[in-house]
């Protein structure tokens, strides 16, 4: 096995905003989780077929067992952002890591389940915004973009970090 630098990897500015902006989402999703608690009538659609149509019901309790695994993964997902910030030489790299890309492979090692978090808060708004939307009769199903959106959300933010960090900057 190689000798990798092992390195303190400081947060930029731009990673403690995303930071904030994760912390943010999820506080964003509990209080939509609890606004349709509140005004969403007891029997909501908690299932949809390929077409987005609803077809099953149950209670909105739903909502909040939909919030607590969303908080539970974002829980998961910070623990493994810290993690890989306290020891990214441990990782595996497609290149060969030397002092001089030590930094930059490092640091979009570290971007990467960072951005997955956001992501990850950001599918479960949408999840929770679209239930709400059929269930208070605002929309009859889900929309056509609705899965092509949610994977977009989920990976994109990652993928963003990734080629922000490794790809454009060439490290």
């Amino acid at each position: 096995m190689e000798s990798r630098p092992k390195i303190a990897v400081p947060p930029t500015a731009a990673e403690r905003a995303a930071d904030l902006t994760a912390w943010g989402a999820l506080a964003l999703l509990w209080a939509l989780t609890m606004w349709y608690f509140i005004y969403l009538p007891d029997t909501i659609p908690v299932h949809f077929n390929g077409a987005g149509q609803p077809d099953r019901y149950g209670e909105k309790g739903t909502l909040v067992a939909m919030a607590l695994v969303a908080t539970a993964l974002f829980a998961a997902m910070t623990a493994v952002t810290n993690a890989v910030n306290k020891s990214p030489h441990k990782l595996n790299y497609s290149v060969t890591i030397t002092p001089a890309n030590a930094l930059g492979q490092y640091r979009g090692a570290i971007r990467v389940p960072r951005g997955f978090r956001i992501g990850l808060v950001l599918v479960f708004l949408q999840m929770l915004h679209e239930t709400g939307q059929v269930a208070a009769g605002r929309a009859a199903e889900l929309g056509m973009w609705s899965l092509p959106v949610s994977l977009g959300l989920l990976l994109g933010p990652s993928g963003l970090w990734y080629w922000w960090t490794v790809v454009r900057e060439g490290r």
